[in-house]
């Protein structure tokens, strides 16, 4: 696609497919509303998708869809999706086959489908379709910055309002292949989630309590780094199946333990809290680790 682009939040050779660790979906989240100044009740964050998604509410007469979020953001594509993407799929799943909307995680999964299979996003440089650049108009420019501004305030410009993405998005053989291939793709990508997540904590935990310059681990570092993991697990791996005691319970105790339990010594924080939550991650990761090889073999219908 020959249009302008930029980066945002994405690197070169990121996919919006599956999150790459808890601790960066957890810094995206706090970068988008930074960058975007949307407050959290109004993006979804799930880690299937690697960067927030907007969400869509319904607009008053005379409403401005997106009217409070930073000018500066308003290039982004998310910005502009047309209601077939944009909206929220209603499907029999209901336990009589009653219908009932899509799943966040679901839409997390058809939107990113969606908007790398468009050209909207590139993978391989990790940039995205500059929306405003396509119809001539540059938010580098004071002038245009200026109109961008006015136009979200409720201002009339023929321009902005004829921005149309389907153009992008639409496939006319099968305009809901995106939906088709999430619901195929969900189970296995959940999976594939849990195992790569499990895997950053893992990450996260080893180089506290085993530091690269050999030197020996600190406490303070190990509690921290042990907290920090407990509290993202408890938010990115609450679904998890087990047999045992509630993943959130069980977050939730072990944080508190690792910030507030009495341990003389490394030696003892290591045989407790570190052990305890090693061994629910392991077994995360390698009962769920083939998943990953699975999405590789899946295609995209």
């Amino acid at each position: 696609m020959d249009a302008k682009r930029r980066l945002m939040l994405t690197e070169p050779g990121d996919t919006l497919l599956l999150s790459k660790s808890s601790f960066e979906a957890l810094r995206r989240f706090s970068d988008w509303q930074e960058l975007t100044g949307m407050a959290p009740t109004d993006f979804t964050s799930d880690t299937l998708c690697s960067v927030p998604l907007p969400i869509y509410t319904e607009l008053s007469p005379g409403e401005r869809r997106f009217s409070a979020v930073t000018t500066a953001a308003m290039w982004h594509p998310l910005f502009w999706l047309p209601p077939r993407v944009s909206g929220e799929y209603r499907l029999k799943t209901g336990p009589n086959g009653e219908l009932e909307p899509e799943s966040i995680a679901l839409r997390s999964v058809r939107i990113a489908l969606e908007m790398t299979a468009s050209g909207l996003y590139d993978p391989e440089t990790g940039t995205w379709v500059d929306i405003l650049a396509t119809v001539g108009i540059d938010l580098d420019n004071p002038l245009d910055h200026a109109r961008v501004a006015e136009w979200q305030a409720g201002g009339v410009d023929d321009t902005l309002d004829s921005i149309d993405l389907d153009e992008f998005l639409t496939v006319k053989s099968n305009p809901n292949w995106a939906i088709e291939n999430s619901l195929l793709l969900l189970e296995t990508f959940t999976r594939a989630q849990w195992a790569i997540l499990a895997d950053s904590l893992i990450e996260l935990i080893d180089e506290a309590a085993h530091p690269e310059n050999g030197s020996p681990a600190d406490l303070e570092s190990v509690r921290n780094a042990t907290a920090m993991a407990a509290f993202l697990a408890s938010v990115h791996l609450d679904a998890v199946p087990t047999d045992d005691e509630d993943p959130a319970d069980f977050w939730d105790r072990l944080e508190d333990d690792a910030r507030n339990g009495v341990y003389g010594d490394v030696a003892a924080f290591l045989a407790g809290p570190v052990e305890n939550a090693n061994g629910w991650l392991y077994l995360t990761r390698e009962t769920y680790w083939g998943a990953i090889d699975e999405c590789q073999s899946l295609a995209v219908a």
